[in-house]
């Protein structure tokens, strides 16, 4: 998040070329984290309409030190807020002191804390203080002073080398947000996102700007996505499809000609965005020549009517049950294959589910969880259970003070993950003294 202009990127031919490579299928959630600041600009009603179904979520930019307040925050806060786009802020750290961290940090949530974000990002990138004082003992004070005025999560945006020179402590901090520009994941650090470049072209806003992705099954915005409210999609790149007639290219008001409805034309490049009734955006070619982006909804695929769905015809049944997994196993956002993975169950977790149904080709069944449900398939429709048992006893911990899920965890020889999935909560629910967790 140097300061730094950013590259506009316009015309069809320039964007299907930043498009193209980029494939997806639906059965993983792959859209980036963007983050902004004023070297964007300002986001529009429109383009914040398109970035909720483009990008996981938006960490937007507050201030550079406590006396620079970035000039378009308020502006393009108010606008994700209105459109429903889920988004956290940042500061870049300019404190020369523990006591200056403090102002900053105070400065910073009194900025940002009308627009309610998700969560908070100290972006800790330069040493700037002086005169003996330690800059790692700063940072913390940030944290420590950002804990004391908010209950949302407080997260340290850094690089490896910088992290382990200069702070290594993630005291008062819930995760870490790390830039490393290199096509492999880095390693030697833990971490939750990684800012993987600063070039991503954005369809919605029509610019390169930097992007993220998470590198574990936590997402700090939560499950943004319904995955049931879009059915179409499914395509891949070299699938022939035709345009339906009267349709829009993405993100604009061009209309297509009505000639390629009847027009063979190809899969080129395949995103995942969430518009409409689509889980997709697709890249179309007529041959050699760049027809244009459109939604999953908007095509025939040439063969069929419509691309395949997932049955409507089966029915949900009440069960009260508890399974122990014979194999590790997706927990999804939705009974199907193309939902989001929410975590992946190990073999010998214990489930305990409230519904049941047999649809594409598999039995599903609910897993009632902090806030919402989990799914997961207990074997294939032949035979229904192949991947569970049940009827098995279970083991229980009783949580005492000072106890927290990374402890337990640790502990029971789990993975902290699994242990909350496996209770029906998230690694940021609260646990208390006297609480009853299932072990397995």
């Amino acid at each position: 998040m140097k300061l730094k202009n950013k590259l506009a990127l316009t015309g069809a031919a320039t964007m299907a070329a930043l498009f193209l490579g980029i494939s997806a299928n639906a059965a993983t959630d792959n859209r980036p984290v963007f983050d902004t600041s004023e070297w964007q600009g300002t986001i529009t009603a429109a383009q914040a309409k398109l970035l909720k179904g483009e990008a996981k979520g938006i960490i937007l930019r507050v201030q550079y030190g406590s006396n620079y307040k970035d000039k378009v925050f308020d502006h393009n806060a108010a606008t994700l807020k209105a459109a429903g786009v889920k988004f956290g802020v940042y500061a870049y750290g300019r404190y020369v002191s523990n006591s200056d961290a403090k102002v900053e940090a105070t400065n910073f949530y009194n900025r940002a804390k009308q627009y309610n974000p998700l969560f908070y990002v100290n972006d800790a990138e330069e040493v700037t203080t002086y005169a003996g004082n330690s800059y790692s003992a700063a940072t913390k004070s940030f944290a420590e002073k950002m804990q004391s005025l908010t209950s949302k999560p407080i997260y340290l945006y850094t690089g490896k080398y910088f992290y382990q020179s200069y702070i290594n402590s993630q005291a008062g901090y819930d995760g870490k947000w790390i830039a490393a520009y290199q096509p492999n994941q880095p390693t030697g650090i833990t971490y939750q996102l990684w800012q993987h470049t600063d070039s991503k072209y954005s369809t919605s806003i029509k610019k390169s700007i930097d992007a993220s992705k998470f590198v574990t099954n936590v997402n700090w915005f939560g499950n943004t996505v319904d995955t049931s409210k879009y059915p179409n999609g499914g395509y891949k790149v070299g699938d022939e499809v035709c345009l339906k007639t009267g349709i829009t290219y993405y993100g604009t008001t061009i209309k297509a000609d009505n000639s390629l409805t009847k027009t063979k034309l190809t899969v080129k490049a395949v995103k995942t965005v969430y518009t409409g009734t689509s889980r997709q955006v697709l890249t179309v070619y007529n041959g050699g020549k760049v027809i244009g982006q459109v939604r999953a909804q908007d095509v025939t695929k040439v063969g069929s009517s419509t691309p395949s769905k997932p049955s409507t015809s089966a029915k949900w049944v009440k069960e009260s049950k508890t399974y122990t997994l014979k194999t590790a196993i997706k927990l999804r956002t939705g009974a199907s294959t193309s939902s989001n993975v929410i975590a992946i169950l190990p073999a010998g977790t214990t489930v305990k589910t409230d519904q049941a149904i047999i649809q594409g080709g598999y039995r599903w069944v609910r897993q009632p969880r902090s806030g919402g449900y989990g799914y997961l398939a207990t074997g294939p429709a032949s035979n229904s259970l192949e991947y569970v048992k049940t009827g098995a006893s279970h083991t229980y911990y009783k949580v005492v003070s000072g106890d927290s899920w990374w402890v337990i965890a640790q502990r029971n020889g789990l993975s902290v993950y699994t242990l909350a999935a496996q209770n029906g909560k998230t690694i940021y629910s609260m646990i208390h003294p006297g609480n009853k967790l299932l072990i397995k």
